[in-house]
């Protein structure tokens, strides 16, 4: 794979897999024996499309993982990222229901046959809540790397 190819499929995880919905969105991106690590929500190793569907299914239709800068070397790539997650019900208070968990991460991909192989998240889960992640996400896309490294994820 090309520099280009790493990166175009790691955006496309995603934007398109892990912001896609639905539990079985990334899969397309994933090797069927795909290892992924979350540090912070499952320090546990998961293999497989079966245990990666499990973790992420519950919180699929409310989350967006939207790519910000990526770093590559021969063996895969680093990217980091802003998570947004809607706040469904009240349990968060009356007020923020309908607004979103937002924080920042950095992930390591490996590749294998086209495909990622494995995926290790770094993240201290959110950071703040936002009213409209795309208008947040652009605010951040705005911003030179020196001052989002300035900043929280909130």
């Amino acid at each position: 794979m090309t520099d280009a190819d790493r990166i175009e499929l790691a955006r496309r995880l995603f934007e398109e897999g892990w912001s896609g919905g639905k539990p079985e969105s990334p899969l397309p991106f994933l090797t069927e024996d795909a290892v992924m690590r979350d540090i912070l929500g499952h320090p546990e190793a998961m293999h497989g499309h079966e245990a990666i569907v499990a973790f992420f299914g519950p919180v699929a239709q409310a989350l967006k993982v939207m790519p910000e800068e990526y770093f590559v070397n021969e063996r895969g790539i680093a990217l980091t990222w802003m998570a947004y997650i809607e706040i469904l019900d009240e349990s968060r208070g009356p007020e923020n229901k309908g607004r979103f968990l937002c924080g920042e991460g950095m992930s390591r991909l490996e590749y294998r046959d086209g495909k990622v192989s494995l995926e290790v998240d770094y993240w201290k889960g959110p950071q703040g809540i936002c009213d409209d992640w795309k208008a947040h996400l652009e605010a951040r896309r705005a911003m030179s790397p020196e001052e989002r490294g300035a900043v929280t994820g909130a």
